[in-house]
């Protein structure tokens, strides 16, 4: 099978897989949206690489242009046209005809980049006294959103009067400072695509491998332990939601997005937990559509491949449309959360 007859032959979840893989942490809807991964670390960058099925082609809008799915993987894997065809041909479980390529293009040390490389990520301790430029006022978007002022207290939120930003601190399992974020207020920022965006302190971006850690640990292990369950959730506003709805069994963590990395899946081994429940925001509109199939795949793939091995794993699936397109599972308020738990799905 030639280059285009392999293209050809993928389908949108393939596609969605590899950018999963590649750290990507994509979407859909109608098309592919993706990190720019092409050009970023795993994790990091815009979603501004964007997926055409037509023309089974991407689009990097952010200065690598277009590319088809090989010119995609030499990117980010650092291989020639060979090598790339070849790494897709084997991920996928194609059966490829390379005798159109010369052999002298490689050797056997060619193989060893198929091997997923373990990086290593430093998570660096800031100091808590950067805090002590923000104050200790609770702005009235999250309240109305059922986020308590106790809870903003016991998870540190503070507010940048200069910049209308809400300020959300990061932080390891062990309390350490890793990072600081900014839910910004202002509405041109939030129109121009930096609704949460890192904070500058002294010239320095406060900026941390949200990949590497999951947010509200600290706070929340203790009852995550009691109870010998975790609840993942995209987003801090989540995490401080489930707190302030029920505080003692305030059991949420943020994996910072809706992909799971091997950095977040080896903290929860550290835990002494039986249960991981998956609660992502609703990314379909109706039961049965392709767009509710399309997401039960990626929480299979994504989730349900990693996590198995280890835990009782369930997921937090709105079959009654008890939720908005978009909605965090706890953005409806306790009634419904509950609803939901208490009907969560074993995979």
């Amino acid at each position: 099978m030639n280059a285009a007859q392999v293209k050809e032959t993928l389908s949108d979840q393939d596609i969605f897989s590899l950018l999963v893989e590649f750290g990507g942490d994509p979407t859909w809807n109608g098309v592919i949206v993706s990190r720019t991964c092409c050009h970023n670390p795993s994790h990091e960058g815009k979603h501004k690489l964007v997926y055409y099925h037509e023309s089974k082609t991407f689009h990097c809008y952010t200065g690598c242009g277009t590319m088809d799915i090989f010119g995609l993987v030499q990117k980010k894997m650092d291989l020639d046209f060979y090598g790339s065809f070849k790494y897709v041909c084997l991920k996928f479980g194609i059966s490829s005809d390379s005798s159109s390529f010369s052999s002298n293009k490689i050797d056997t040390s060619y193989f060893e980049k198929f091997k997923k490389k373990e990086e290593t990520i430093s998570l660096d301790k800031l100091p808590d006294s950067i805090l002590n430029s923000y104050y200790d006022l609770y702005h009235d978007t999250w309240l109305k959103d059922g986020i308590s002022i106790r809870s903003m207290k016991k998870f540190g939120i503070k507010f940048n009067i200069l910049d209308n930003q809400i300020i959300i601190p990061h932080r390891d399992m062990n309390g350490g400072l890793i990072g600081v974020r900014a839910r910004n207020l202002k509405q041109e920022v939030v129109d121009s695509g930096k609704k949460y965006m890192p904070v500058y302190w002294k010239r320095k971006v406060l900026k941390h491998p949200t990949g590497a850690a999951l947010y509200g640990l600290d706070k929340t292990k203790d009852f995550i332990e009691k109870y010998k369950t975790v609840i993942l959730f995209e987003s801090e506003k989540s995490v401080l939601q489930l707190d302030s709805m029920f505080p003692d069994h305030s059991i949420g963590v943020c994996i910072s997005g809706s992909s799971m990395t091997n950095y977040q899946l080896n903290i929860l081994k550290k835990l002494d937990i039986d249960e991981v429940v998956i609660a992502l925001d609703k990314e379909f509109k109706e039961i049965g559509s392709d767009e509710e199939k399309f997401y039960a795949k990626k929480i299979e793939d994504v989730f349900g491949n990693k996590l198995t091995p280890y835990f009782k794993v369930s997921v937090l699936w709105d079959t009654d449309n008890l939720l908005e397109e978009k909605d965090s599972p706890t953005d409806k308020g306790p009634e419904i959360f509950q609803t939901l738990f208490k009907n969560r799905i074993f995979i």
